[in-house]
């Protein structure tokens, strides 16, 4: 008889290094703690297993799991930048045709219906990886994997490459459906707004915090974040003058001022601002308090734009429209911000809307000439020949003036 275990995945510490908001509090209970119980009260004839990694251990995740205190639930820890031989861990007792539902612990209003419906295909069809759309919200979202298909690919992810593999095994089983049993979930949920609200209000505390702090326990295989600026840099060149826009506290733009003639950063926060300043303050850099929709900088001063996670922010035509004005013609704007095709009401109380892939195009292409689309499916992951992701990133072009 084929068997099915939950995996909950979570860490004290985000990619980057910074508290992993997975930690932070949804109403009175810590985010994860509702993922877990979430997951507990809808699968009720399945163990469940708490996957975190080694540094954890002895933690507040042990703590987690006496609150809960369930039989069913257990705790598991190994491999700090290795989620998908944690999960072979987890199930070392499992055979190789069993299945595993993987949650992700900031996922607290996860749908449980469609974890189901896919372990029902998964089991049926004998696949090796089932999962939603790349651009289907992500806070919704699971994926179900078998285990002797996790086994088989973590034996072939040898090269240094690999690693981001190792941290989105469900990427790998995409991007090489041809070898591997993949599909994605066709009947998709839909929601109500009334519900997405709801969604987006208990979210409000965990995405009320400063944007993502970057420190010495960065993991790189994992960090988005520093990815945007590495993708950056593939379309920048040396002897352009350049503003990184929303800068936080000056991480991007100490990775491009190594690269870059001159290479300015602005920000709303006068605190993050006067870090940077601080910490990040190469001769060829400067930091300014700035409103991305009503900079204080003259017409065409920089060659150059960069602003990430910002858009979804902000309104979005006043951004775009001081982004153009500060740009020469035929300037650079390299942005980024998540896709997802149901985003009108965003879980993450912080963004006023997220886009779909179309959505974006669509708004951008009034103000820029788009050249690149990079759709990230998760970490640092992405496909030259698939747009589709959880986050976008654009390269474009500002219009010559007889264009």
């Amino acid at each position: 008889m084929i068997k099915t275990r939950v995996l909950v995945q979570a860490s004290s510490r985000s990619w980057a290094g910074g508290v992993d908001i997975c930690m932070g509090m949804v109403e009175d209970e810590i985010a994860v703690v509702r993922t877990i119980r979430r997951v507990l009260s809808h699968f009720t004839d399945l163990d469940v297993v708490l996957v975190a990694p080694e540094f954890d251990r002895g933690g507040e995740l042990d703590e987690i799991v006496k609150l809960i205190d369930d039989e069913r639930l257990s705790l598991y820890y190994g491999h700090d930048a290795s989620p998908l031989n944690r999960m072979i861990d987890a199930c070392s007792d499992l055979a190789d045709s069993d299945y595993v539902i993987r949650v992700d612990g900031i996922h607290f209003c996860f749908d449980p219906q469609a974890s189901l419906a896919m372990l029902d295909i998964a089991i049926s069809e004998q696949l090796d990886c089932i999962k939603l759309p790349d651009d289907f919200p992500v806070h919704f979202t699971s994926e179900v994997f078998r285990i002797g298909a996790l086994k088989t690919i973590n034996d072939e992810l040898t090269q240094p490459e690999d690693a981001k593999f190792l941290v989105h095994p469900k990427c790998y089983f995409s991007m090489n459906a041809q070898r591997y049993k993949v599909k994605f979930l066709t009947e998709l949920p839909s929601y109500s707004d009334e519900y997405l609200t709801e969604c987006r209000r208990l979210a409000t505390q965990i995405y009320a915090i400063p944007r993502q702090e970057v420190n010495e326990h960065r993991i790189v295989s994992g960090d988005r974040l520093g990815f945007h600026y590495e993708l950056a840099l593939q379309h920048l060149k040396p002897d352009m003058k350049i503003i990184d826009i929303a800068c936080a506290d000056g991480y991007g733009v100490n990775i491009m001022a190594s690269h870059l003639k001159e290479v300015h950063g602005a920000d709303l926060d006068e605190l993050s601002v006067e870090f940077a300043k601080k910490n990040n303050s190469a001769a060829n850099t400067d930091y300014f308090v700035e409103d991305i929709t009503k900079l204080s900088f003259a017409d065409e001063s920089y060659d150059a734009v960069t602003s990430f996670e910002t858009l979804e922010h902000v309104p979005e035509h006043e951004c775009l429209s001081e982004i153009k004005r500060v740009l020469k013609p035929g300037g650079v704007l390299v942005l980024s911000t998540p896709q997802n095709s149901i985003g009108h009401i965003p879980v993450n109380s912080c963004h006023l809307i997220e886009y779909s892939l179309d959505e974006l195009l669509a708004l951008v292409n009034q103000y820029f000439i788009v050249v690149k689309v990079i759709g990230i499916k998760a970490g640092i992951i992405y496909d030259e020949t698939d747009p589709y992701g959880t986050n976008t990133v654009l390269i474009c072009v500002k219009p010559n003036s007889k264009d």
